[in-house]
């Protein structure tokens, strides 16, 4: 077989110093190469065109592989650009070589290089792009990962393809902000390596060094360490390409956040059993009983495999010993953390959480979950999926805050798919049925309220007597609470109907149970009344019932742009209702939408 090279020199398309070269055989393309020496740009962008054949990708520095990936090189004008970080390999060779190339593409012809990321004229400009919940600029996102806080800077990961909007090339994703709402997206953190893909996991702050991965700490006036280490672990799998089964590895930064570093002897947890996966690690230390042998080390929450779970322990998150099992949980994404009841930091409950949303409530000693009760439910299915809740959160704010993948949305066209829920804040409180946890939009959303609320108050007239309620724009914060009758829970054919974006709401006081689009949860009203709360984008839907007890969310596309229109309707004298309606703004653009009441 003869293998012939034509090296092409660049055209004014492109910046000097670039190659491109052409590998074929016979005349049928095998494989094309993108080459810079040096390297001067931070980043390069691929042309992508969704639908067009998947090439494999590899980047090579030097000659040395760095990086492999799948992607839809557009053979014309792509539908977008992907971005690829090229700037820490400042003055050195890189050679970008995508295989099976069919003759006639001119992808080659499209690659731009520059210090800026791509699309910069049209990201979150997009017809369907939420406007407040977070979505990556470009590609697919699944799984909320890494979450912590640190010196003041939210710090968000996520499931990435960077290089398409489907599922696949498994990346953690990076952005940042310092009010949960406005985020400044950064460069991928967490890419692909000899160990396979990064799949979830989680990120904690070292604060005392004890991985000693700060080799050179300085300490200020207190004696606190100036540059802790953020470590991310997370799960390394690749058995679809013959690298091997899951296994668990680290990352860390040691300059605030803006670069990750791969652990030299990954993985540190090689596998166990089945699919384990999704780390979840967390500091330990008992501040009700320092003699608590347990106290004072590292946890390791992991999925192990059907429905059963793990804990771990390390003094130092290099090395790992197994403590105890917590069997029948659920499944994947797992967390565990502690929270007060009714607001006493002196009474106290543990929380496992799954990524379905279930719950258990209990104590833990540092080596063992105790299951008090569960599991609960604290969300009713819809698109909600494998939330995570941020570590490291100062004592003096005090909250649990979560974020979950609204699993299943639809973006028709759009190069980004899918996107996050709002944050949350999580509580324990004490119910009739026991304690249970609530979940809320965190009070930061009150910051994208644009004007003071407009209020309605009116008695329900009959189901074919609709209250109108007309409302300007697409982004609403929804406060309605029914007064129910004495009457009103004695016959099940009584509904309370609210309908918005043609999404339907219905709660039924005879059976007690709220309905946001067909998921229905149970509902017991609260001094008699049901109060709502609904947190509308552009995409989606979330319902907090009775102050978070319940919480349903929903995607939808709003395909003709129809009114918002609220109306609200039900058998006379069933109910008596007020609502405070707010507009909210877009986190990417000014926002002045205004609405107002028609009865």
């Amino acid at each position: 077989m003869t293998v012939m090279k034509a090296i092409i020199r660049s055209t004014g398309l492109l910046a000097a110093g670039i190659l491109l070269a052409l590998f074929t055989v016979h005349g049928q393309a095998l494989y094309q190469s993108f080459e810079v020496n040096p390297v001067s740009d931070r980043f390069v962008h691929l042309p992508v065109k969704k639908g067009a054949s998947k090439t494999w990708m590899t980047v090579n520095v030097d000659g040395v592989l760095q990086h492999e990936f799948e992607i839809e090189l557009a053979p014309e004008k792509p539908d977008f650009y992907a971005t690829l970080e090229t700037g820490h390999w400042a003055g050195k060779k890189l050679t970008l070589t995508a295989e099976s190339i069919a003759q006639g593409s001119d992808w080659l012809n499209f690659i731009k290089m520059s210090d800026q990321m791509s699309d910069e004229e049209t990201v979150y400009t997009e017809k369907y792009r939420p406007q407040f919940h977070f979505s990556p600029r470009r590609g697919w996102t699944n799984d909320p990962n890494g979450l912590h806080y640190y010196k003041g800077i939210y710090h968000l990961f996520y499931q990435h393809n960077p290089y398409g909007t489907g599922w696949g090339n498994m990346t953690w994703g990076h952005a940042i902000s310092t009010d949960l709402f406005h985020w400044n997206e950064k460069p991928d953190a967490v890419l692909p390596d000899k160990n396979g893909v990064s799949f979830s996991g989680s990120a904690a702050v070292d604060w005392k060094n004890s991985s000693g991965l700060q080799e050179d700490p300085l300490f200020d006036e207190n004696g606190k360490l100036t540059y802790p280490p953020q470590v991310a672990f997370y799960t390394s799998t690749n058995a679809n390409r013959g690298i091997g089964p899951a296994a668990q590895s680290l990352a860390y930064s040691l300059d605030e956040g803006r670069t990750w570093i791969k652990y030299r002897g990954n993985p540190v947890i090689p596998h166990i059993t089945g699919g384990n996966r999704d780390p979840k690690v967390f500091w330990y230390e008992d501040e009700h009983d320092q003699s608590n042998p347990y106290s004072g080390r590292w946890i390791m929450v992991l999925y192990m495999d059907g429905q059963d779970f793990a804990l771990f322990s390390s003094c130092n998150l290099i090395r790992w010993e197994k403590l105890s099992d917590i069997k029948n949980a659920g499944y994947e994404c797992p967390d565990m953390f502690e929270l007060p009841v009714d607001g006493d930091i002196n009474d106290t409950r543990w929380i496992f959480w799954e990524a379905g949303g279930k719950y258990l409530i209990g104590s833990f000693n540092g080596k063992e979950f105790l299951k008090e009760s569960g599991p609960h439910l604290a969300k009713y299915g819809g698109n909600d999926y494998a939330a995570q809740t941020f570590s490291d959160i100062p004592a003096t704010d005090g909250r649990r805050i979560m974020l979950s993948w609204m699993s299943g949305g639809e973006y028709p066209g759009m190069p980004f798919n899918q996107q996050f829920s709002i944050p949350r804040n999580l509580t324990l409180r004490s119910t009739d049925n026991g304690i249970r946890l609530f979940m809320e939009p965190v009070k930061e959303i009150e910051k994208l309220r644009i004007s003071k609320p407009i209020k309605f108050s009116k008695k329900l007239k009959g189901e074919d007597r609709s209250a109108r309620l007309k409302l300007d724009g697409e982004l609403f914060d929804l406060e309605l609470t029914f007064t129910l009758a004495p009457d009103a829970m004695l016959d099940t054919m009584n509904v309370i109907r609210t309908e918005i974006f043609r999404q339907n709401i219905m709660y039924n006081p005879g059976t007690r149970t709220i309905e946001l689009e067909g998921v229905k949860a149970p509902l017991i009203p609260v001094n008699n009344q049901v109060k709502l709360r609904l947190i509308i984008d552009r995409t989606s839907i979330e319902l907090f019932a009775n102050d978070g007890i319940v919480q349903i969310s929903k995607c939808f596309i709003n395909e003709d742009k129809a009114p918002a229109n609220m109306t609200i309707s039900g058998r006379p004298g069933l109910a008596r209702f007020t609502v405070n309606a707010f507009n909210l703004k877009s986190v990417w653009r000014n926002h002045t939408e205004r609405s107002e009441f028609q009865d």
